[in-house]
C-alpha cells in the first residue's frame, strides 16, 4: 500500500479516538486480529509484563500510542465496541450458495416492526460485502457482550468482547464506508433486549448429564477460589484470578461444577475489586482460564457411593 494509505488509515485511527473510541491495528487488508496468546500460555513479557492482557484492554483513544503505531505499518483500525461504550447491530447479506430470503438489513427491520420499534438512525457504516453496521451508544449501566445469529439469521453484535472495522479500513475485497453520519440515540429498549444473552437452561436430552448442586468439596473449593481472589492485592490480581478460574475449569471439566455458576462466582469475586476499567480484561481472563481448566479435568474416582477429586 502507498504512503498515502498509511496516512489516511492513521487519521482513521485518530479520528476514531477523538471520539472516545478504543482502537486496535488489524493486519493491512484483513479483519481479523493477529494472533494473541492465551492465559495459560502467556509469556509474561512485552504487554503482558504486569499481567496477561487481550487486545480488547490494549485497544487505546491515545494519540501518541496511535501515531507510533502506524506510523510505518498501513493497519487497518479496529474499534472495540463495549470499551468505547458502543454496541454495533452487523447486518449481513445473504451468501450467493443460500435460497432467496431476507438479509440482516430487512430482518432487523422486520423485527423492530415486530416488538413496536422504533429502530432509530444511528452513525452507519457500510462493509464490503454490501451488509451494513450501525452504531449506537449504550445506556448507562448496561452491559452487552457480542452475539452471533442471536438476534436474527444473519444479524450478528459486537459489544464487549468483539469489535467492528472503522470506515476507511480495506479488504481485498473492498473498503468499509461512512453509510450515514447521524449522532443517533442510545440503543432502543427493544434491542437492548433483544441482544441479552441469557445462561442455558437445563437440557433434558438423553445425552445431556447435568451438573447437581455443588457437593461439599466443590462448594469449599468454589467459596475458597473466589475468597482469594477478592483479597487478592492490586498487581497480582490477574494471577489470582487466571489460576482460580483455571482451577475451577477443572472442576467444570469433571462434571463437578456448572460453568455458568463458577463464572458468576468468579465474576462476583472480581466485582469486588471495584476496577471497572479493567472489567473487559478481566472478564476475558475468566472465559480463557476457565475453558483451559476444563480441558484438563481433574480425574474423579467413584468410593463409597461418593466422589474423590485426585
Amino acid at each position: 500500500m502507498s504512503e498515502a494509505r498509511r496516512r489516511a488509515l492513521e487519521a482513521v485511527a485518530l479520528s476514531m479516538a477523538g471520539r472516545g473510541w478504543a482502537v486496535f491495528p488489524i493486519m493491512p487488508g484483513r479483519k481479523f486480529p493477529p494472533a494473541w496468546h492465551r492465559a495459560d500460555t502467556c509469556p509474561g513479557t512485552g504487554p503482558c509484563a504486569g499481567g496477561h492482557v487481550t487486545p480488547e484492554h490494549l485497544a487505546t483513544t491515545d494519540p501518541e500510542t496511535i501515531a507510533r503505531v502506524w506510523a510505518k505499518v498501513p493497519y487497518n483500525v479496529a474499534v472495540f465496541a463495549g470499551k468505547s461504550g458502543r454496541h454495533v447491530i452487523d447486518c449481513d447479506v445473504r451468501k450467493p450458495t443460500e435460497p432467496a430470503g431476507p438479509d440482516g438489513w430487512e430482518e432487523l427491520q422486520a423485527l423492530a416492526a415486530h416488538r413496536g420499534g422504533p429502530l432509530p438512525d444511528t452513525w452507519t457504516t457500510s462493509t464490503p460485502s454490501g451488509g451494513r453496521q450501525l452504531w449506537y451508544p449504550v445506556p448507562p449501566g448496561v452491559r452487552l457482550s457480542s452475539t452471533v445469529k442471536h438476534i436474527a439469521a444473519h444479524v450478528d453484535t459486537r459489544g464487549w468482547g468483539g469489535y467492528a472495522l472503522a470506515p476507511g479500513s480495506v479488504r481485498d475485497d473492498g473498503a468499509y464506508e461512512l453509510f450515514d453520519d447521524t449522532e443517533g440515540p442510545e440503543l432502543p429498549g427493544w434491542l437492548v433486549q433483544a441482544s441479552v444473552r441469557l445462561p442455558p437452561t437445563a437440557s433434558t436430552g438423553r445425552t445431556e448429564k447435568p451438573v447437581a448442586a455443588p457437593d461439599a468439596y466443590t462448594a469449599t473449593a468454589l467459596r475458597a477460589e473466589c475468597d482469594r481472589v477478592r483479597a487478592a492485592p492490586s498487581g497480582r490480581r490477574n494471577k489470582a484470578l487466571s489460576t482460580a478460574a483455571y482451577a475451577l475449569g477443572q472442576l467444570v471439566g469433571a462434571d463437578l461444577l456448572d460453568e455458568a455458576t463458577a463464572r458468576a462466582e468468579l465474576e462476583n469475586a472480581v466485582a469486588a475489586w471495584n476496577t471497572p476499567g479493567s472489567w473487559g480484561k478481566d472478564t476475558g481472563v475468566i472465559t480463557t482460564a476457565l475453558a483451559a481448566g476444563s480441558r484438563n479435568r481433574r480425574r474423579v474416582t467413584p468410593r463409597a457411593g461418593s466422589r474423590r477429586v485426585a
